[in-house]
């Protein structure tokens, strides 16, 4: 990544982010390019749901901000198998209309690798992207290094149409190796 990629941080989901992560579920462009697709979610379903996520130890998710602190999406780490160290990885960004397409999509990545692998000592993370989301595959396995792991074919039914869903990974040795961390 170059240094013109801005900078985020990660945060842990507080109760005042609900409104915001409503809204995120609910944006049309997001709904359409996630792979667990959901129902519209109500503000009272998402409090609902919050306190569920201060006891699973099998998930983590984070809030990305910028740097101003302006939330702008969503990532985390799901069903963590401590024992052979790996861990599902997705994002969601949204936010206002000024965010898409400025980088922050590799920089939620590269934040989130940087956790995974330098502070929870994970060796493999790994993620599905819908085949026609150019733009997350492009962020993960062009700019963030991650390599395509197999395809499921017709897999996930989206706007009327099957699409394929293309499987992603990411090794401790794969980071340890791109140009940022040599």
């Amino acid at each position: 990544m170059t240094d013109t990629t801005p900078s985020v941080t990660l945060r842990a989901i507080e109760p005042e982010d609900l409104a915001f992560l409503q809204a995120l579920a609910n944006d049309p462009e997001v709904r359409s390019n996630v792979v667990d697709w959901d129902f519209p979610l109500s503000l009272a379903g998402q409090q609902a749901w919050y306190p569920s996520t201060l006891t699973d130890r099998s998930t983590r998710r984070f809030i990305v901000e910028t740097t101003d602190g302006t939330p702008i999406g969503m990532t985390g780490l799901w069903d963590l198998d401590w024992r052979n160290r790996i861990a599902l990885t997705g994002l969601k960004l949204g936010g206002p209309a000024d965010v898409r397409g400025k980088g922050y999509g590799p920089a939620a990545i590269r934040a989130i690798m940087d956790f995974a692998f330098l502070d929870a000592g994970l060796n493999k993370l790994y993620a599905t992207v819908l085949a026609d989301n150019s733009r997350s595959l492009a962020a993960y396995v062009r700019k963030c290094g991650w390599a395509e792991e197999g395809r499921l074919r017709q897999h996930a039914w989206r706007g009327g149409r099957y699409v394929d869903l293309v499987q992603i990974g990411m090794l401790r040795s794969d980071y340890d190796a791109l140009p940022v961390n040599t």
